[in-house]
């Protein structure tokens, strides 16, 4: 198994693990995302898989972004999370990762589309996780590999304005120099 296929997976069941405490309470409530409340947040993450597998599997930019308000919420979030999970994930095994694709912000491999998609996971389940009071628990080789392997998509990222700036890491207070307390600062949040 690569790398970057375990870390997708070690993601997925991050996101999944917290999307199974959001109650229908929580939804409308602000996420650790600023601009978004649960609700929104948890319709980009599921509705990412949807769109990333139909990249994957040659959909034009134009077929993606009709996704792009579909509701993935529906009766049971973390069953239509896994039903798009598994689509990626079958997409991906018959895809050429090498290929471009053309995502939203540029032109990317399928390769980086996993890699996006494992970050995405990680960091959007911090933010859930403010959104409904939880704590937010990556284990270190997955913010560690999220770190190394997208650090160079989220600069890119960053300079497209889908990613506020570094916070600066001497100004957060963590008390230890742990990959997810610097995965978070590197992406713009802090606890």
């Amino acid at each position: 198994m690569s790398e970057t296929l375990r870390a997708l997976l070690d993601a997925e069941q991050l996101w999944a693990d917290a999307l199974a405490q959001v109650g229908p309470a929580v939804l409308d409530r602000r996420s650790g995302a600023e601009a978004w409340t649960n609700r929104e947040l948890i319709n980009h993450v599921i509705g990412g898989g949807h769109r990333y597998a139909m990249l994957l599997a040659g959909a034009s930019a134009a077929d993606v972004d009709t996704t792009r308000d579909a509701d993935y919420i529906l009766d049971d979030p973390v069953g239509e999370f896994w039903s798009y999970e598994t689509m990626l994930r079958e997409s991906a095994a018959v895809a050429d990762l090498g290929a471009l694709v053309v995502h939203r912000a540029g032109p990317r491999t399928g390769e980086e589309l996993l890699i996006l998609r494992a970050m995405d996971l990680t960091v959007h389940t911090y933010d859930l996780s403010v959104g409904i009071g939880i704590r937010w628990e990556p284990s270190e080789a997955l913010a560690e590999h999220v770190l190394a392997d997208a650090a160079s998509i989220v600069e890119q990222l960053r300079g497209l304005g889908l990613f506020g700036p570094a916070v600066e890491y001497a100004a957060v207070d963590v008390g230890s120099s742990n990959a997810a307390d610097r995965l978070l600062a590197f992406t713009g949040r802090s606890r």
